[in-house]
């Protein structure tokens, strides 16, 4: 796997090494510009068209610098000159706090805040837009974004060494076995995704809880991800750095150039809920045997074909997603059908019949993830119905909880997790907050988003209202319905 870089001019998909042929970036969306998406067959519902959540737009893939890269690198600028100690009282410098460190760290991890204006082709704006975790800059010494994470790393050495001494022994000694990892990725380190370590340590998420499916905490599941033996073609060092910062940094993990909305989200959410989980199934994955067996402890979960001949050319997703989406789009088919990653889609009897995933395989998949059952609504349509929706969602964020949501996007699907409301102060318009699995947090007025939302999906504590399912989504013929399970 390599990673991406952008050398003031054309981007180069590139090693932490050395450099290879152009490869295109995104671009920022605008408002009103036609968005084309990949989709599957369609079925009729009451908003017209519903089609399995994929969301791929050629357009985000283009040369050059984006607007965000420009910025950032200024942003990262300002965080260098501001590193080491705050100013002086009395002569006396003084060290920095917990809080101020953490700031700067997701500052540079997470994009500057400064493109909360930027509106997108679906009414949202972009509140962050985290970079990508194997930007080539990170391990580049010469780029700015490096240098900056070398000084806030530098600058948090007192804390991080204060943090240190609330962990046992051995627990210390499974963080610098990890810190160490990410400082030998060549050419020059990783001090970025070492900064992200720092961060989950001084945010207290070190040790942090066991895992969904056991095997120890997030502490223990690095440090395997760090000494375990690995499978023929990974590279230990980019997967590390990747992983660590998607811990992080959640909404950097990006779907990329893949159909793989549903199965990014289900990602999304597995790192919020039980990052030590995440680990586990990524260590699994790129262990020798390429398998591990998922929460609900029947579902063995396996490694598809890596590298560019598997996969028909370059592939600009991490190291984790180039593991994990393609793998959970297979558990979504139920042994049904047999996704293949290089055409990215689904195939039955070896006919092509969708891509991406429906309600129904997104719950399949997150019921084996998560060991519970998904309560999920379908079909939404009319102003009752978004009025519950709405509810539900607003009392499920205010408990602490993410939702994954099926939107109409462009002309097809795509899936994204809600993560709070809020009232816009400056014109008191409701909006909801989402990550979107292309990279980055988005806000989007509540009438917007109610008008494209087609199903939900939540924890099996909230139940809703029942109707009777009669038709099989993965046909296009079968008569309509709202669909309710739970």
């Amino acid at each position: 796997m390599t990673r991406i870089t952008s050398n003031g001019g054309t981007p180069t998909r590139a090693p932490r090494s050395e450099t290879s042929a152009p490869v295109a970036q995104p671009k920022p969306e605008v408002r009103n510009s036609v968005v084309a998406s990949q989709d599957s067959f369609s079925r009729p519902t009451q908003k017209g068209v519903e089609r399995a959540a994929v969301a791929i737009n050629p357009d985000e893939f283009v040369p050059g610098p984006t607007r965000r890269d420009v910025f950032n690198d200024l942003d990262v600028q300002k965080i260098r000159q501001q590193s080491n100690v705050k100013s002086l009282h009395d002569g006396e410098t003084t060290p920095r706090t917990r809080e101020e460190a953490l700031a700067k760290a997701d500052r540079l991890l997470g994009g500057a805040d400064f493109l909360l204006q930027r509106e997108t082709a679906q009414g949202a704006t972009i509140t962050r837009d985290a970079k990508d975790v194997n930007d080539a800059a990170d391990t580049d010494p010469t780029s700015p974004r490096h240098q900056a994470a070398v000084a806030e790393v530098e600058a948090n050495a007192a804390l991080e060494q204060e943090a240190l001494q609330n962990l046992s022994p051995e627990e210390q000694q499974q963080y610098q076995a990890v810190r160490d990892g990410l400082m030998a990725v060549e050419p020059a380190g990783d001090p970025v995704a070492a900064l992200a370590l720092q961060k989950l340590l001084l945010e207290g998420k070190l040790p942090g809880a066991e895992a969904i499916g056991g095997e120890g905490n997030l502490l223990d599941q690095l440090h395997t991800l760090q000494t375990q033996e690995l499978g023929e073609g990974i590279d230990r060092g980019a997967l590390l750095s990747d992983v660590v910062q998607e811990l992080a940094t959640p909404e950097s993990v990006n779907q990329r150039n893949k159909g793989t909305c549903a199965a990014t989200a289900a990602t999304l959410q597995l790192i919020l809920e039980s990052p030590a989980e995440y680990v586990r199934l990524v260590a699994g994955l790129a262990s020798t045997s390429g398998e591990v067996t998922l929460a609900d402890g029947e579902t063995v979960m396996k490694r598809e074909a890596l590298g560019a001949e598997a996969k028909g050319g370059e592939d600009v997703r991490s190291e984790s997603q180039e593991l994990i989406a393609p793998a959970f789009m297979e558990v979504a088919n139920g042994g049904e059908r047999d996704y293949q990653d290089k055409p990215d889609a689904h195939y039955e009897d070896g006919e092509k019949t969708h891509s991406g995933l429906y309600p129904s395989e997104f719950d399949r998949l997150a019921e084996a993830v998560f060991d519970r059952k998904v309560d999920t609504v379908s079909g939404i349509g009319g102003a009752e119905e978004e009025a519950e929706a709405w509810d539900l969602i607003q009392e499920r964020t205010a408990a602490g909880e993410t939702v994954a949501v099926g939107m109409t996007w462009g002309t097809g699907g795509h899936q994204v997790v809600v993560t709070g409301t809020g009232v816009d102060p400056k014109t008191g318009e409701e909006y909801v907050e989402y990550t979107n699995p292309w990279g980055r947090t988005e806000r989007m007025p509540k009438e917007e988003f109610l008008s494209r939302l087609n199903s939900m999906h939540t924890r099996p504590e909230e139940k809703v209202k029942e109707k009777e399912l009669d038709r099989d989504p993965r046909h296009p013929d079968a008569p309509d319905r709202i669909a309710r399970t739970g």
